[in-house]
């Protein structure tokens, strides 16, 4: 009767929970239909105002414009967290399950197990996830180590393609002395293509050793450095009749302030969101990047907002990172909780999502665990984090 009860009171409390979320979902947007009708007479009152200034006008709709932007963020946190209070009562549901298994298996344990019981229980036994099989991937720890560092990197290859990357090393180890030109190395290691990869902790270390490799063996090795990325720029809501082939003169030629500098700026791509407005990425250099993110730019007669852009390559096949699908050499694997198929074929639902990166992860440490039940797509994901300060650590900022 006990197990009856507690069984019976957790599903009304996950019932009474359920019917609180949508009621909330519904007046938040019966709220935020009110918010858009009010903005949209508004804006109807400004436009037909004939006596009011051009200025205060243009002030009026943009404050519009800010407000459905911010109200649209504010919509979009509480959704997260709506996801995030649904999946906490899926797993007090399940806590409270176990909680109920574990107390009838007690009573089972008070009678003598037969050869039948014992079967059953050894059948209810999970084996733990071993390490995936395979070559070895780079993982959440091995992405984020340095921190915050930049990364300073150079790369050497025999020219003519004789020497073995050992022979390389034991080449530089007796031609070249760090102490003697006061450089730390960092990394020192062999790609499997290959070549020698050579890290620092500055750019003027990263000078000097390049200069000392480039005079004492310059002859037969091919010296390259590895450039810092540009920063990308998205910027949001530009006019539809803005491309990628006018838009770096429009911004040349309407924020003038912005590009003195002399910096190279180019136009990346244009795409429409599900908005029906549209975004344009450009790469520009680090001091043009602070300028644009200080302000906002003048494109026609828009003003619009501008961020950092950031985009790792992420592999629709197998769901990885830094490689395209074309590329991939894995398993079909599903983004949402890990399975063998399609995101398309996916049933699973938020509460059984499962990050294939961060389960990953986790089956190869012991100490830190990370957070493994999302789908590999969220914007939260722990192993996402650490690809992005990878990304930012190899940008010119």
């Amino acid at each position: 009767m006990t197990i009856l009860f507690v069984r019976a009171c957790t599903h009304t409390h996950a019932h009474a929970h359920t019917h609180t979320h949508k009621t909330r979902d519904k007046m938040a947007d019966e709220e935020s239909q009110r918010a858009e009708r009010a903005f949209k007479m508004l804006v109807n009152i400004t436009e037909k105002s004939g006596n009011l200034r051009k200025d205060l006008r243009n002030d009026i709709l943009e404050s519009v414009s800010i407000l459905r932007k911010v109200l649209s963020n504010l919509k979009s946190q509480l959704d997260i967290r709506s996801d995030e209070n649904k999946e906490l009562l899926v797993e007090v549901k399940k806590t409270r399950e176990a909680m109920v298994e574990r107390r009838e298996r007690q009573n089972e344990r008070q009678v003598a197990p037969s050869l039948d019981n014992l079967q059953q229980t050894a059948s209810r036994r999970v084996r733990q996830p071993s390490p995936p099989t395979g070559r070895n991937r780079q993982l959440f720890s091995e992405v984020l180590k340095g921190g915050g560092d930049k990364r300073y990197k150079i790369s050497l290859k025999a020219k003519d393609n004789e020497k073995s990357p050992e022979q390389i090393k034991l080449q530089l180890k007796k031609e070249i002395n760090p102490t003697d030109i006061k450089v730390g190395i960092k990394t020192f290691k062999t790609l499997r293509d290959g070549r020698i990869i050579i890290e620092t902790g500055s750019e003027e270390e990263l000078n000097s050793l390049s200069s000392a490799i480039s005079t004492k063996c310059g002859e037969q090795l091919e010296i390259r450095k590895h450039q810092l990325r540009k920063p990308r720029i998205i910027i949001y809501n530009a006019p539809e009749e803005i491309t990628i082939e006018n838009v770096t003169d429009i911004i040349k030629a309407q924020n003038p302030d912005i590009t003195q500098n002399g910096e190279d700026m180019v136009a990346k791509f244009k795409y429409k969101t599900k908005k029906g407005s549209y975004n344009i990425v450009i790469e520009v250099g680090p001091q043009t990047r602070k300028q644009i993110l200080q302000t906002k730019l003048k494109l026609g007669w828009e003003i619009c907002s501008a961020k950092d852009y950031l985009a790792p390559i992420r592999c629709y096949r197998c769901s990885w990172f830094n490689h395209k699908h074309n590329e991939c050499k894995g398993e079909v694997t599903c983004p949402h909780c890990a399975g063998k198929h399609t995101m398309q074929e996916c049933t699973a639902s938020t509460s059984e999502h499962k990050c294939i990166n961060c389960t990953t992860y986790n089956s190869y440490t012991k100490n830190e665990k990370i957070r493994e039940n999302h789908s590999a797509l969220s914007k939260e994901c722990p192993s996402l984090q650490a690809v992005l300060t990878k990304y930012r650590n190899n940008t010119e900022y």
